[in-house]
This record gives structure tokens, C-alpha cells and sequence, in this order.
């Protein structure tokens, strides 16, 4: 188990999220993104809930260990969410217009790579 401190408070969660968590902070902040992550949460009651987190670049967390919970137990009771993509986002095209599009994009590139020496 893990205490996430952050600006607004603190929770306890999973360690296997807290380490998605934090890997997927960095990979927002890369992508100069804000997105949001619903985390599960142990609250002081024993209860697990839902939190919805905003992470952005700005987004800082000291974490530290806390113990209670066998490993077991906290597989179970801790699944890691699916995380949002972020970035740049791809769509495949298809039929006669994707040859044009790809020979346009090629070109743009092209001339890019060719700038790049200036």
C-alpha cells in the first residue's frame, strides 16, 4: 500500500496503481496533456471508493509505504485503472485516399527534414 500526498490532501492505494499512477503522470506531462484517472481509494472507514484525479505536468506526488494489507488482499482489492490515452492520436485511412494522404504527409516530412539543416 501506498500514501499518495498531493497538493489538495492524501490517499492510500494499490502499489501496483501508484507506480501506473506515476508512470502515467510522466507520459502526460511529455504530452503537455491534462487528463483525468479514476482511482480507487482506501478511506479511514475501510471502504474502498472511486476518486476522479486531474493529472497535467504540473501534477507532483510524494509518495511513501504503508502497511496493513497483504499483497493478496490488495491485488484484489486494488485493480489498476485503464489509463487514457494521450498525445497524438492516429487514424488509419483506407481506399483511394489514403494513397494521397500518405504521399501528401511523406512530402510535408520531406520538407520538414530538409529545414532542419538551415
Amino acid at each position: 500500500m501506498k500514501r499518495i500526498t498531493y497538493s489538495g490532501g492524501s490517499i492510500v492505494t494499490g502499489n501496483a496503481i501508484t507506480a501506473a499512477l506515476l508512470k502515467y503522470t510522466t507520459t502526460v506531462a511529455d504530452a503537455e496533456n491534462s487528463v483525468t484517472v479514476d482511482i480507487p481509494v482506501l478511506e479511514e472507514n475501510g471502504e474502498i471508493t472511486v476518486h476522479e484525479f486531474l493529472l497535467s505536468p504540473a501534477s507532483q506526488f510524494d509518495v511513501a509505504d504503508v502497511g496493513g494489507m497483504s499483497s493478496e488482499e490488495e491485488a484484489k482489492r486494488f485493480q489498476v485503472p485503464d489509463m487514457p490515452q494521450v498525445g497524438i492520436k492516429g487514424k488509419v485511412e483506407e481506399g483511394t485516399a489514403a494513397e494521397k494522404t500518405a504521399e501528401d504527409f511523406n512530402a510535408v516530412m520531406n520538407d520538414i527534414d530538409a529545414g532542419l539543416g538551415e
